[in-house]
């Protein structure tokens, strides 16, 4: 890892992964760093939108970035996670993912992942992930397996969460240096 993921902070249960990041942030930690937990009780969508993030089912994961070229630029960060996921589902699972503006990732038609990118006021981004891996259709609250669905559901198999977090780590370290080389 180049930028990304040098710096790999874990929690079993957090309340929000971004908000733990911000948190961080005050406290000094430096570009690159991953928040990682196993469940979160707070995990946050849309503005007003809960992510359901059950223990030990799913990534949930935040990146801290300090992009000097524009701090606006939240939909490029935004793009940046999803074509990291879209990737590495086709890696891991050889799915074809499809990225739905403005931060979901459907597969065969259901979200599979959302992207949070927050902008904290020292000059930091926050790019937060929540990338349904092993749910299955009696672990989603009733109406959302409406909608919603995971990589177990679609592939038929489970998944290694530890290996795909790696991946997805070093998927989002390439398509990061690949933005700073084109600001």
């Amino acid at each position: 890892m180049k930028i990304i993921g040098k710096k790999i902070i874990n929690y079993q249960v957090i309340d929000s992964t971004n908000d733990e990041a911000k948190r961080l942030i005050k406290k000094g930690v430096s570009e690159g760093a991953v928040v990682l937990a196993s469940e979160q009780t707070a995990g946050r969508g849309k503005p007003g939108a809960v992510w359901f993030s059950p223990p030990g089912q799913g990534i949930y994961l935040s990146v801290i970035v300090k992009p000097y070229r524009n701090l606006d630029d939240i939909a490029a960060l935004t793009l940046l996670g999803a074509r990291a996921v879209v990737n590495l589902l086709k890696t891991v699972a050889g799915v074809e993912a499809e990225i739905k503006p403005p931060n979901d990732i459907l597969l065969n038609g259901k979200k599979i992942c959302g992207i949070l990118v927050e902008k904290v006021g020292s000059g930091h981004l926050i790019i937060g992930i929540g990338l349904n891996i092993n749910q299955q259709p009696s672990d989603w609250p009733t109406n959302l397996g409406l909608t919603a669905t995971s990589l177990a559901i679609e592939t038929g198999q489970g998944y290694e969460l530890e290996t795909i977090t790696r991946l997805l780590i070093t998927e989002l370290d390439g398509e990061y240096l690949a933005y700073l080389a084109n600001s």
